[in-house]
């Protein structure tokens, strides 16, 4: 008799309990695993902020679900809205079709909680969503743009302030992606950086509050260096289309508020049901079982569930870590029930720490029992926390696409790697090319048996060319050198290949690991100045 498992909600809880399941009963044709969710992809949720502020194009956080399981032919795949759970007939309705389950995991995911906030809905921005991520995206552009061709001072400035609520996880990471990003639309709209006025409301004395007090400070200083306006004690109280009103302060005028200030249960689990705790989180056993459902085999992950570990005061925190954890837990007790074991096992919280990466260079990790890192390594760990994810979920295919929009394909050199990296495949794959020709310049140059004949007397130009060729200095000007001083020098058909491999160090390869990547920029700075003037906005009010 074949047994059906359910699970609603391709997040980071469902897509991993469905991997998990998936090899579980990979040998046992009598059970099929059904994984519903709004979308047919499943999106990297922590990385929205990225999107909203050009880092990254939004197909690198959505993964294809075809994808990811095209190797589990007992996972099914269900694009559809899930509208109610009949528990005790064990059914999922969705708007296109039922789906009956022997066991079911809810992993819907949280949504925005403004706590009902007047004016959240209708004039701010929120990061929950692909949908979100693309209207702020969308929207900061426009306003900025606007504001730089604004004559009125008043309006110029609120076109020109970013208001941030909230520095938890998506807050924080936010502001440094935004510190980042002002830089670029300062560039592009010819606008003083300065004016782009970006700050960070927090409602409790103190802000990320997830960290230590001595990171938490660290993180601050970081950002206060970085020119953005912190106000701890600071309770929105309603948000206005141009401005944002604070509980005992002066409103703040802006047309831009992301709001990252809570999150509770989706909307759509609330109706299932199950007794709801703290942001409506559904409360959950140690078994991670819904409350007053025990032996219907329904059990909660993710942001919906309050998992608690036996004897704790909270509910762990709604993170990805823990989402993961929980879809460990929540998976092998589905399947106990499956095989009719009751072989339970209990929640623990497995909580190996914190990484906040403050816009691609700069990060804070409390990892290993509260060791601190900041810094790039910070950053690097970040990285590798996400790359962790894919392995557990088994796609080479997507984290390899991660490390290339991350690493590779990035604009306006928004890599941890500082840009080395950012040129694009074409222009890094031609460094081993460029550090061998010049080696082989260089060794040549001292040697008896020299390419280019010592009566030309062009042999310690050689050896100069092979430095800068090596060190990725003057690149362009050296391979251009090079294959003149082979027409006047060589001209011999077995070292034809020089001319070739200069021709391909001509596409900006000085520029990724060589010294090009600070000297050119820095001559373009300089000598653009000095030629063309510093673009400025015609239309600020001095």
């Amino acid at each position: 008799m074949t047994k059906n498992i359910v699970v609603i909600g391709a997040g980071f809880a469902g897509v991993y309990a469905t991997k998990q399941l998936a090899k579980r009963f990979k040998s046992n044709s009598d059970v099929q695993i059904t994984l519903i969710d709004r979308h047919s992809y499943f999106t990297y949720l922590t990385r929205l902020h990225e999107v909203a502020t050009e880092r990254v194009d939004p197909s690198s956080i959505q993964y294809d679900l075809q994808r990811i399981f095209h190797k589990q032919k007992n996972v099914q795949l269900v694009t559809d809205n899930v509208t109610s759970v009949d528990k005790d007939k064990k059914i999922v309705n969705g708007e296109h079709g039922t789906y009956p389950f022997d066991s079911l995991l809810i992993s819907m995911g949280g949504e925005p909680n403004d706590f009902g906030t007047p004016g959240v809905k209708e004039n701010g921005f929120t990061l929950w969503s692909m949908e979100d991520a693309l209207r702020l995206r969308a929207h900061i552009r426009e306003i900025i743009g606007r504001g730089a061709v604004e004559r009125d001072p008043d309006k110029r400035r609120a076109m020109l302030t970013i208001v941030v609520c909230g520095s938890g996880f998506t807050g924080a990471e936010t502001i440094g992606e935004l510190i980042d990003y002002k830089k670029v639309l300062a560039r592009d709209y010819k606008l003083d950086p300065d004016e782009i006025h970006i700050l960070l409301v927090e409602a409790a004395p103190t802000i990320i509050n997830m960290l230590d007090r001595t990171n938490a400070a660290h993180a601050e200083k970081y950002i206060k260096d970085h020119d953005v306006e912190v106000r701890p004690s600071s309770m929105i109280t309603s948000v206005n289309p141009d401005s944002v009103d604070i509980k005992d302060q002066d409103s703040i005028p802006t047309n831009t508020l992301i709001w990252t200030a809570g999150v509770k249960t989706n909307h759509v689990a609330d109706s299932f049901g199950i007794d709801a705790g703290r942001g409506g989180r559904l409360i959950t056993n140690q078994y991670l079982q819904a409350k007053g459902f025990e032996d219907k085999s329904i059990y909660v992950a993710g942001d919906d569930s309050n998992a608690t570990e036996q004897g704790a005061e909270r509910a762990v925190p709604q993170t990805a870590q823990e989402a993961e954890n929980e879809a460990v837990v929540s998976s092998a007790n589905i399947a106990a029930d499956i095989e009719g074991n009751h072989n339970y096992t209990e929640f623990h919280d497995k909580n190996m720490g914190f990484t906040v990466s403050f816009g691609a260079r700069y990060g804070i990790a409390q990892v290993f029992g509260g060791k601190r890192v900041r810094g790039w390594l910070a950053t690097i760990m970040k990285h590798g926390t996400n790359l962790l994810y894919f392995m557990r979920i088994h796609s080479g295919y997507f984290m390899m696409q991660y490390i290339l929009q991350e690493f590779f394909r990035v604009d306006n050199n928004r890599t941890v790697l500082p840009g080395i990296t950012a040129r694009q495949g074409n222009a890094l794959w031609s460094v081993p090319l460029r550090m061998f020709l010049g080696i082989v310049l260089m060794v040549d140059a001292f040697s008896y048996n020299a390419i280019i004949p010592v009566g030309f007397g062009l042999t310690a130009i050689e050896g100069i060319i092979g430095c800068l060729l090596f060190f990725g200095l003057f690149t362009w000007i050296a391979s251009l050198a090079l294959i003149v001083i082979f027409f006047m020098g060589i001209a011999s058909w077995p070292h034809a290949w020089i001319v070739f491999a200069a021709i391909a160090l001509m596409n900006g390869s000085g520029r990724s690991i060589g010294l090009d990547y600070w000297f050119v920029p820095w001559l373009q700075k300089t000598w653009g100045r000095s030629r063309y003037g510093i673009p400025k906005s015609l239309y600020k009010n001095k």
